[in-house]
């Protein structure tokens, strides 16, 4: 019988080898965003994060190298999971007041479903309306691109007489500060109010702050479920 070359014979072990470290990967993400959001990044240690875990700083260290790496690796995955989402929303090209409630909707539940990240995200104090910091070119690319794409709804708003007239990029940065004071509230107020009562906020002071009186629509709450 003829033999398998060895690197193929090779292959479902490494396959298997990927998976588990994959499965490690996001097992130490959510362990690391939960240390990062109770202690802040200066002051969590890995040991920490190794013991919630379960798993040795070894093999902790062998996925990431340092805890800088670490934080980074969230910052960007989960940032490129936002995008993802705003993504989603601004390619059905909606009506400009809808297509910003259902941003804003994608937002919440993505944060309410994350939770530990959103309060490591506060803790370090970055702002959602400013260039991340610190600034790698991925995190800035994804901050340009949300930023883009909803200053592109404001700018239809504007254009359409349902928003005030202001520049579109100032009222992009305008919604985003708004989110993250909203969301900052929910988590200061032990996380009690569910989505559909954020998204309901959050639609009254998109209408009392950049709506035009004609075209405040009735309040929905929640668009997504």
């Amino acid at each position: 019988m003829r033999r398998k070359p060895r690197a193929e014979a090779r292959q479902p072990r490494e396959e298997v080898r990927k998976v588990r470290t994959d499965l490690y990967r996001q097992h130490i993400f959510d362990m690391a965003e939960r240390v990062f959001a109770d202690r802040g990044f200066e002051t969590a240690k890995v040991q920490e994060i190794s013991t919630l875990a379960g798993l040795s700083m070894g093999t902790i260290y062998a996925i990431f190298p340092s805890k800088d790496d670490l934080f980074r690796a969230i910052l960007e995955a989960r940032g490129e999971e936002l995008l993802e989402l705003v993504r989603d929303v601004t390619s059905h090209k909606l009506p400009p007041h809808e297509a910003l409630m259902a941003l804003g909707d994608a937002y919440i539940g993505y944060f309410v479903a994350h939770p530990d990240f959103l309060r490591m995200h506060l803790r370090e104090g970055t702002s959602w309306v400013l260039t991340p910091a610190p600034a790698t070119d991925a995190r800035v690319q994804l901050w340009q691109e949300v930023h883009k794409r909803q200053a592109d709804i404001f700018r239809r708003g504007v254009a359409a007489g349902v928003f005030i007239k202001e520049e579109p990029g100032y009222l992009a940065k305008l919604f985003s500060a708004m989110d993250q004071v909203l969301l900052a509230d929910w988590v200061a107020s032990g996380m009690k109010a569910d989505r559909a009562a954020l998204v309901e906020r959050l639609q009254q002071l998109v209408d009392r702050t950049f709506c035009v009186a004609s075209a405040k629509a009735p309040r929905r709450g929640s668009t997504r479920r």
